[in-house]
């Protein structure tokens, strides 16, 4: 199987240098957007939550997190108290913070190979800021679009959490029978020796900025790799394939289109399908489908910071499709409750170079992540009354 994905990224690489050879406007103009979007939204929405990612596993703030927390974890989703960090951040912050955390924890030895093969599965979403500010406000000119997908898109993931822990062989847990308090858990937090705070904050930024940089690679080789399928027909052919398969339900060529581009790269592609003249409905669920596959940009990068752990691209692919259902279903259901009765018509969004650099992105995670502080304390109160 290895040899053979070899010889299909050694053909894609071939094609790629052709294209470069003899479209070389095209490739920097695509290049060129890849780096704007990296500097203008990811790196202000992103970096505060990396530098506080790496900031909270150094000073042992996940641990003392874990132990509160573990009466909720590990009976919904089988996992320790400390993936609760994981899962909250995952959730307000975006890709790939949840990677980021995975690794470290696992690292820190706080996960098991499985269990961070299950929490890698289920908390590498999209942003509040992408689904609700740019996708609801931005594209779809319409906030409640948004919080509905950003709903629908939440909480089938966490069901992919629940069911893959369902799923999972129940590890022996050797604190049961002493389990720790959170008493000795403070005790263990203040004795702890850390390092100076200069150097674990230098060392949270420079790790931090070597993640975005990752991130910038893969961001500015898909935006080349996208331009290439487009130029050259080849996501035609893909639209022509989801018409030809989709055509009980009467999926317009735009939408089509949208869903190709977004198999690649996902904003360029749900950006197609809100400007597509259809019924709401079908832009939603197609939408709400984007936002559970995420792309293949956002899969390798997810893939590139696990590099070298236990994570298999075929079990997070499955996580993928199984939050695809739940998600497209979900869409769907709440479509018909709470959109259906108000009549909606169909809208028509911004372009998405227009509707990204609208918004202040730096603030916008800076609230994601008083959301992240306030969620985990409001966990921490319902800890302790299952505890007491």
């Amino acid at each position: 199987m290895k040899k053979y994905s070899n010889l299909f990224i050694t053909i894609i690489l071939l094609l790629l240098t052709i294209f470069m050879i003899i479209s070389p406007s095209a490739t920097v103009s695509a290049a060129t957007n890849g780096f704007k979007l990296w500097y203008s939204i990811l790196v202000p929405a992103l970096l505060p939550f990396f530098v506080v990612a790496e900031l909270i596993v150094a000073l042992g703030l996940v641990k003392f997190v874990g132990i509160i927390l573990e009466p909720i974890m590990r009976p919904l989703f089988r996992l320790p108290g400390s993936s609760s960090v994981v899962v909250v951040m995952g959730f307000t912050s975006g890709f790939p913070v949840g990677a980021i955390l995975c690794k470290k924890l696992y690292e820190e030895k706080m996960l098991t190979a499985n269990e961070m093969e299950r929490l890698v599965s289920f908390t590498n979403n999209s942003s509040p800021l992408f689904i609700i500010g740019a996708i609801g406000v931005g594209m779809l000119s319409s906030p409640a679009y948004g919080y509905l997908l950003a709903t629908c898109h939440y909480l089938a993931n966490l069901i992919v959490g629940f069911l893959l822990g369902y799923k999972a062989i129940r590890p022996i847990n050797l604190n049961a029978a002493n389990p720790p308090t959170i008493s000795s858990a403070l005790a263990e937090l203040l004795s702890a020796k850390t390092e100076s705070l200069g150097k674990i904050l230098g060392d949270a930024i420079r790790n931090s900025i070597n993640n975005l940089l990752i991130i910038a690679g893969f961001i500015i080789f898909f935006s080349v790799l996208t331009k290439m399928f487009t130029l050259w027909g080849l996501i035609d052919l893909i639209a022509l394939v989801i018409m030809n398969i989709s055509a009980y339900f009467n999926i317009t060529h735009p939408i089509a289109y949208g869903l190709g581009l977004g198999i690649f790269e996902i904003t360029i592609g749900i950006n197609t399908i809100s400007l597509a003249n259809n019924v709401v409905l079908i832009q939603l669920l197609a939408i709400s489908i984007l936002l559970s596959f995420s792309g293949l940009s956002i899969i390798a990068q997810v893939m590139g910071v696990v590099a070298g752990l236990p994570v298999r691209l075929s079990f997070y692919l499955k996580a993928r499709l199984m939050q695809m259902s739940l998600a497209t279903f979900l869409t769907y259901l709440a479509y018909k409750i709470f959109v259906y009765p108000m009549q909606a018509q169909p809208v028509m969004g911004l372009p998405y170079y227009k509707v990204l650099y609208g918004f202040d992105a730096f603030h916008f995670a800076i609230i994601c992540l008083s959301i992240w502080f306030f969620v985990i304390m409001g966990l921490s109160l319902i800890a302790y009354l299952i505890r007491a």
